[in-house]
């Protein structure tokens, strides 16, 4: 049941198809007939291997409609044998959508391109009148001194190497991540084997087109010398409850520092088998673990309300990201019940709507009952992060970081990294709060039992 891409051996022209649309074959069977430029005899074309038959269509549409498109196909064979006509599928002038390889997913049917079945004939010869092998295509005549058509469909982006057409190598799942985020796969880098290119490539290339953004967005905060800003109302509103959260508040740290050894392993596996169709970062391994922890530490996961500590049933974690004039905190709800390619899924959504600046609903904004800041992209060692009322708590992420460990009585190098969670004292002690990072960090140094 694999679906593989397979290029024909031979170079030629698309003379009579055998297997319509619809219909199943064995291995090995003629699907279609193929003969080379110079009008010699056809070439079979046998069923590709490891493709899944489709079950043939055997309404009554489908019964009057199968050998009316077989006689079609013999007589455009018989007509090309005594003329020189080719077909090929070209696109309608207009649509700026490229062709697809088989394999990617296909365009819905509001933006799918409508082939057109150009006839090509010498020079004052009538054109073939060969009727229209799919619904919906239409045929057009073009001389026949026009460059002749390649044996395959251009792939999307080529370029030149060494004055030969270069095809791109690309998975499908990379095109289909490409076409959805509008990439030009010329722009990307492939890591796979002989430079093709991954989903991980993609969304290697989004992030640090976020990176970019986000590094270019930081410079008007800063100000200049000897000027005066006037704070827009994102930054006072952050003001207002910052100052409220740490007046109101009584914060405290508790910090552990987390092997992350085999975290590191694990996502490298992720990126090297493509086992998801989303990319996993560390950040999403974070909230996968915190969520874990949180269900089994619910006082962090609460609120303090009048004189007492409101639990809440979901465990909705918050995100703060960057934006352009300040901090936002979407919010990824019921962590407790998504998996953790379901959480990247979320949060990777979250992040690209701030970085393309793209409205939040109030839904997405609102309803977080624990916080995580992560600032380990930056290189950060080790920071604290200030409460986001009414929340009980927040963590603080930093970076990844080889330092000294021992590991069986030898100081060896390893990858570390420093977490924080500011707590309100007020409802959650100390121990409680040591307690919950012990649980974060058995999970992080044992990821494996993040994807139960």
């Amino acid at each position: 049941k694999a679906d593989m891409i397979l290029e024909a051996f031979d170079d030629g022209v698309l003379g009579e198809i055998k297997l319509q649309e619809g219909d199943s074959a064995p291995v090995g069977a003629v699907i279609a007939l193929m003969s080379d430029d110079r009008g010699a005899a056809a070439k079979p074309a046998a069923a590709q291997i490891g493709q899944q038959p489709k079950t043939a269509d055997l309404s009554p549409q489908g019964r009057d409609h199968q050998p009316q498109e077989r006689e079609s196909s013999d007589r455009l064979l018989s007509d090309k044998r005594t003329k020189p006509v080719e077909l090929r599928a070209v696109e309608r002038k207009g649509n700026g959508r490229k062709p697809m390889e088989r394999g990617a997913e296909a365009p819905s049917k509001e933006t799918r391109p409508e082939p057109e079945l150009v006839a090509r004939t010498p020079p004052g010869s009538q054109a073939s009148s060969a009727p229209q092998a799919n619904p919906g295509t239409t045929l057009r005549s073009e001389p026949a001194d026009t460059q002749r058509v390649q044996r395959t469909a251009p792939i999307p982006h080529a370029k030149a190497e060494d004055g030969d057409a270069h095809k791109l190598k690309a998975s499908p799942l990379a095109r289909r991540a490409a076409e959805e985020a509008g990439i030009d796969l010329t722009q990307i880098k492939g890591s796979g084997p002989d430079g093709r290119i991954t989903k991980q490539d993609i969304d290697n290339f989004l992030r640090e087109q976020q990176l970019f953004r986000q590094r270019r967005i930081v410079a008007p905060r800063e100000g200049s010398p000897g000027t005066r800003e006037e704070l827009s109302k994102m930054r006072r509103t952050i003001a207002q409850r910052m100052a409220a959260s740490k007046r109101e508040i009584p914060h405290y740290y508790v910090t552990a520092e987390i092997d992350m050894e085999e975290a590191v392993k694990l996502k490298k596996s992720f990126e090297v088998t493509e086992l998801f169709d989303v990319v996993i970062t560390f950040n999403d391994i974070v909230v996968k673990a915190c969520a874990l922890a949180l269900g089994r530490y619910p006082r962090i996961n609460a609120s303090y309300e009048d004189n007492g500590v409101n639990i809440f049933p979901e465990i909705n974690i918050g995100m703060a990201v960057a934006v352009e004039d300040g901090l936002i905190v979407p919010v990824i709800k019921g962590c407790e019940r998504l998996s953790l390619p379901e959480i990247a899924r979320v949060a990777h959504r979250l992040v690209a709507k701030a970085g393309q600046h793209t409205p939040f609903t109030a839904e997405e904004l609102s309803g977080a009952t624990f916080t995580i800041s992560n600032m380990g992209m930056l290189g950060v060692e080790h920071f604290a992060a200030v409460i986001v009322p009414p929340q009980a708590a927040i963590l603080a992420v930093s970076a990844i970081k080889d330092r000294p460990v021992v590991r069986g009585g030898q100081i060896v190098v390893g990858k570390t990294m420093m977490l924080t969670v500011s707590c309100d004292h007020r409802i959650i002690d100390g121990v409680i709060a040591g307690r919950f990072l012990q649980e974060v960090k058995r999970f992080l140094e044992n990821p494996a039992s993040l994807l139960v």
